[in-house]
């Protein structure tokens, strides 16, 4: 039986470890599991990362069929006028408070304790189940690029983002990119017999925004389409000088199987097209988009076991975001995205989850272990 006040315990425990990205430090979190798992004298491993970084692995069972629970270890930085503390716990009444508890200590506690009450109960597993909780998803991706290069690829993989209990099958990536726009420096009294670097970076927002409304044509199932975005725009030297180099970034979110030489191609043409020359563009970060066929038998049995629970019909939805669920299906995992808490309240000022969310989220997780490998 699933134990909710383990549930609560391990959100609690590992709300309380500073785990903010950068630096990360997500040794603690995975060394707070480690003591855990072992008091509960359940095999685990620390797979320590260097510089007080490390993922949190858990595998029962044998058998050629794999069944992954994953997420992150790591959140984001807690700027801004808390109420509530921002490392730590804090509950009242149905919501907790603190940095993490959606996004996404809130899916990892409740994983937890859904594999813990299926191996303490002894039930017969044909097959293999893992837990694997990595560092760095909030920057660069570097627990689970050292996971996946480490343990083979599950069969199936549930990530544990905050969906509010919702089935996702799909994501789509992100492409940043620096565009400089050059021109010759000279002081603000004089007039510029050609185009400068104030004038080029203007022309390539607006080149920016065309390309955004040419985009809204391609379409996909689940997902809505591309976009792009001007981000930041930087060029200031002195209050009389007009910058020789004005700096744009930009963030284009794109579809599954749109690749980086494709998205930064796109960019490039646009930025032609416009007659901009004097330019450079270099990559800052690209993540592909990822998506699980919604018909896959995985997929619907997620469905099915969210539907008991959640009490409504649950349809294959959209993951808002990017996240790590386009490496695991590259490693040719089957992967929906499903946990408790919303995206609306991630990397936000007293981030919340709705407690009953987090323990509705082990029993899901635990019916779905039992349909896929009992």
């Amino acid at each position: 039986m699933i134990d909710d006040r383990l549930t609560l315990e391990i959100l609690r425990n590992l709300m309380n470890c500073n785990t903010v990205n950068p630096p990360g430090n997500e040794k603690n979190g995975a060394q707070y599991l480690e003591k855990l798992f072992i008091e509960k004298e359940l095999p685990c491993t620390v797979q320590d990362l260097g510089n007080n970084r490390a993922n949190f692995i858990a595998e029962f069972g044998e058998g050629d069929k794999c069944l992954e629970l994953c997420g992150h270890l790591d959140v984001v930085p807690c700027t801004g006028e808390w109420k509530h503390q921002p490392i730590g716990y804090t509950e009242q009444e149905n919501y907790i408070y603190g940095r993490g508890a959606c996004d996404m200590k809130g899916g990892v506690a409740a994983m937890c304790s859904a594999v813990i009450s299926v191996i303490k109960d002894q039930l017969p597993l044909h097959g293999r189940l893992r837990l694997a909780f990595v560092a760095d998803e909030e920057d660069a991706n570097l627990g689970m690029h050292s996971f996946l290069s480490s343990y083979p690829a599950a069969d199936y993989s549930i990530l544990g983002e905050p969906t509010e209990l919702h089935v996702a099958v799909a994501h789509r990536g992100v492409g940043r990119y620096f565009i400089d726009c050059f021109g010759r420096a000279h002081h603000a009294a004089l007039r510029s017999s050609v185009e400068t670097s104030i004038h080029s970076a203007a022309r390539a927002v607006f080149a920016i925004d065309a390309l955004n409304e040419r985009l809204r044509s391609k379409t996909h199932e689940i997902l809505p389409p591309p976009s792009i975005a001007v981000t930041m725009v930087k060029g200031y030297e002195k209050d009389n000088i007009v910058p020789g180099d004005v700096q744009l970034l930009v963030d284009f979110r794109i579809l599954p199987g749109m690749t980086e030489e494709e998205t930064r191609e796109m960019l490039i043409d646009e930025l032609v097209q416009a007659g901009i020359q004097n330019y450079s563009i270099h990559k800052h970060f690209f993540m592909p988009g990822g998506e699980t066929n919604a018909w896959h038998p995985f997929v619907r049995e997620c469905l099915s076991d969210a539907s008991g629970f959640n009490r409504r019909e649950e349809t294959p939805c959209a993951f808002d975001a990017s996240c790590e669920q386009c490496f695991l299906v590259e490693a040719g995992s089957a992967t929906v995205i499903l946990g408790p808490g919303s995206l609306a309240q991630a990397h936000t000022v007293d981030e919340y989850v709705v407690k009953e969310q987090v323990l509705r989220a082990s029993y899901i997780y635990r019916k779905i272990i039992e349909n896929v490998l009992l």
